[in-house]
C-alpha cells in the first residue's frame, strides 16, 4: 500500500522527472511546488459523506509522486551511473558519492512539497498534512512522456509496452487510427486454448495495444553495452530504499524483481534491515521471466534498436492521424462513464472495504 488509512481519498499528483534538467535546480523547485499546490488546494473539498469528511479532517491526506526518477539520474551522472548499478550498487569511494547526489536531490524535492503544502494550508486555515511525499503506482502514466516507471530502472533500453482495455474502447480505437498495433489479449483463447489473433474476433473481450518504447537515454554512447534486466534485486532494493529514507514519507511502489538464486540473499538484506532499523519499505515481487516466449504477449518485452526502429516504422505507415486528441473524441462522445487505463495503477481502491470490528 502506497498510502495507508481507510474513509479517505488520495489527492495525489505526479512529477515527471524524466522532463527536467538535472542541472536546473529552479525548473525542479517550480515542477514540485507546482505538484505540491495542486494536491494542496484539493483539501478545500468537504465531502457530503460524513466519514469521508471526518477522516479528512483527522488526517488530510495528499501525496505528491513522481516518475522517470532512472531516467533523470543517468542523464544527471552518466553511463559511469549504470555501471556502477551493474556491479551492484557498491559502497566504493565512487559509489557513496552517487549516493549522497541521490540523497541530496530526493531531499531537496521533499523539502519543496513540505514547504509549499504546509505555506498553502497555513493560508487557507487548513489542517497541515503531516506527510506529503510518496511514489505511487504509474507504470501507463509514465507512458505518456517515455518515462522509467517511479523509481524503478526500465525493462529495458527499448521495449514494447501493451496495455490492456476492454474490446472496442474509444482509446484504443484511436490507438489503432494512430497506427498502433491492436492484438487479443492473454486470457482470449479458442476452445483448443490457443491465443486468438484476430482483435475483431467476436469470441475477443479485451484488446492489447503495442506501443514501441525507448527510454530517454537509449542513443547514449555506452547504454546498449548494458543490460539492465541483469540488475541484481539487492541493487533494487537499494535504490528504493534511497528513495524511502530521502523522499517518501507515506510509502514507495516498489516491485523487486528477482531470480530463484537471489531469494535466499534478498530474504537476510531483508532480515538485516529489519534488526538495523533501515526504515520501513513494503514491496512487491516479481519473478524474472528470462524465457519470454514461455509467456507470450507480456506487459513489457524487450526489443533490440533495429526492432524497434521497423516497429516505429510500421505505426507510421499505418497512421492515419497525427491528431490523437481529435480522432479520440470522434470514438468518445461522452457517453461512457470511463474509457482507458486508471489514472493510478494501484489496485488498494479496488478492494472490498471493510469496516473495524473492534
Amino acid at each position: 500500500m502506497e498510502i495507508i488509512g481507510s474513509n479517505f481519498h488520495c489527492n495525489l499528483s505526479e512529477i515527471h522527472l524524466n522532463q527536467l534538467d538535472p542541472k536546473n535546480y529552479k525548473e525542479q523547485e517550480e515542477a514540485f511546488t507546482a505538484g505540491a499546490l495542486s494536491v494542496a488546494s484539493l483539501l478545500n473539498h468537504k465531502f457530503l459523506e460524513p466519514r469521508y469528511q471526518k477522516s479528512r479532517e483527522l488526517d488530510p491526506i495528499v501525496g505528491v509522486s513522481f516518475t522517470g526518477l532512472f531516467d533523470f539520474f543517468v542523464h544527471a551522472f552518466g553511463v559511469d551511473w549504470l555501471r556502477w548499478w551493474e556491479a551492484g550498487r557498491p559502497a566504493t569511494e565512487q559509489g557513496l558519492a552517487f549516493k549522497r547526489q541521490e540523497a541530496e536531490y530526493l531531499s531537496y524535492w521533499k523539502d519543496i512539497v513540505h514547504r509549499a503544502v504546509w505555506d498553502y494550508c497555513d493560508r487557507h486555515h487548513l489542517k497541515r498534512p503531516n506527510r506529503c511525499t510518496t511514489v505511487q503506482p504509474s507504470g501507463t502514466k509514465a507512458l505518456l512522456t517515455g518515462a522509467s516507471s517511479g523509481w524503478h530502472p526500465p525493462k529495458a533500453q527499448r521495449f514494447i509496452r501493451r496495455i490492456t482495455f476492454r474490446k472496442n474502447d474509444p482509446v484504443a480505437l484511436a490507438c489503432i487510427d494512430y497506427g498502433y498495433n491492436v492484438i487479443p489479449s492473454q486470457s482470449d483463447k479458442d476452445e483448443n486454448g490457443h491465443l486468438l489473433n484476430d482483435p475483431f474476433d467476436p469470441r475477443v473481450s479485451e484488446w492489447l495495444v503495442e506501443i514501441p518504447v525507448a527510454v530517454p537515454w537509449a542513443d547514449l554512447p555506452g547504454a546498449d553495452q548494458i543490460d539492465v534486466s541483469k540488475f541484481s534485486v539487492l541493487a533494487q532494493l537499494d535504490f528504493v530504499m534511497q528513495v524511502q529514507k530521502h523522499y517518501v514519507t507515506h510509502n514507495t511502489s516498489a516491485t523487486l524483481e528477482l531470480r530463484s538464486e537471489e531469494v535466499e540473499p534478498l530474504g537476510q538484506r531483508i532480515y538485516e534491515a529489519i534488526q538495523n532499523d533501515e526504515g520501513y519499505i513494503s514491496a512487491a515481487l516479481l519473478a524474472r521471466f528470462d524465457d519470454l516466449q514461455s509467456f507470450p504477449r507480456l506487459p513489457f518485452e524487450p526489443i533490440d534498436k533495429s526492432t524497434y526502429e521497423q516497429l516505429n516504422q510500421e505505426v507510421k505507415a499505418r497512421r492515419i492521424t497525427d491528431d490523437f486528441c481529435a480522432v479520440l473524441s470522434r470514438y468518445d462522445l461522452g457517453e461512457l462513464s470511463e474509457a482507458g487505463p486508471s489514472g493510478c495503477d494501484s489496485d488498494k481502491c479496488m478492494f472490498p472495504e471493510q469496516q473495524p470490528t473492534s
